[in-house]
């Protein structure tokens, strides 16, 4: 799978559905707390296209924990996922919703979106950066950075999805506004 070209084609398909949201896989960040992240996962790969969720700990996550998600994929064709760990400053974000699927937490219009990336993150093998409006529990006014990374389960297939998330208040006409993240995407991934 070419990432670069999937990601181009879910970020062509965003703007047609008016998702608010793009893939960056150059993984572009503004804020340096995601390099901690991506060493990681790295690191834990040890030169495999991925490392299994159980190599990851809490300890090793201790920095960022408050701001890491979790997600399992638990049915493919059609995918299904469900929610491992949502850290403590993302619950009021995300809500509460550890243990229950997204079918039972996101709401149906941006469902699709939703799996469409967890799909292409974890068939891709590697981190992706994502950029977009927020559009849960009523936090419509929130612009979100995240960088999510593939896990494997213990048989080492793909299987979960970790994320740092990072969710700051956005203006129509600031620096995050969402004509200016999609004039700031690299060439070629639009």
């Amino acid at each position: 799978m070419n990432v670069q070209d999937v990601a181009r084609a879910l970020n062509q398909k965003a703007v047609r559905q008016n998702w608010h949201h793009l893939c960056d896989p150059t993984l572009a960040f503004s804020d340096a707390s995601y390099e901690l992240l991506l060493t990681l996962w790295r690191t834990k790969a040890d030169g495999r296209q991925m490392p299994r969720r159980s190599e990851i700990t809490p300890r090793d996550l201790k920095d960022i924990l408050r701001n890491v998600v979790i997600f399992e994929r638990i049915a493919q064709k059609p995918s299904q996922y469900r929610w491992r760990v949502i850290g403590t400053g993302l619950t009021e974000v995300l809500g509460h919703n550890t243990g229950k699927t997204l079918e039972e937490s996101v709401p149906p219009e941006f469902l699709p979106r939703w799996i469409e990336c967890g799909d292409l993150i974890l068939d891709g093998g590697q981190p992706l950066r994502f950029l977009g409006r927020v559009h849960l529990q009523g936090r419509d006014y929130l612009h979100a950075e995240n960088l999510f990374v593939p896990l494997a389960g213990d048989t080492d297939e793909p299987a979960f999805v970790m994320g740092l998330c990072r969710y700051m208040p956005r203006s129509s006409d600031g620096p995050e506004s969402w004509e200016n993240e999609l004039a700031s995407m690299p060439g070629g991934l639009l």
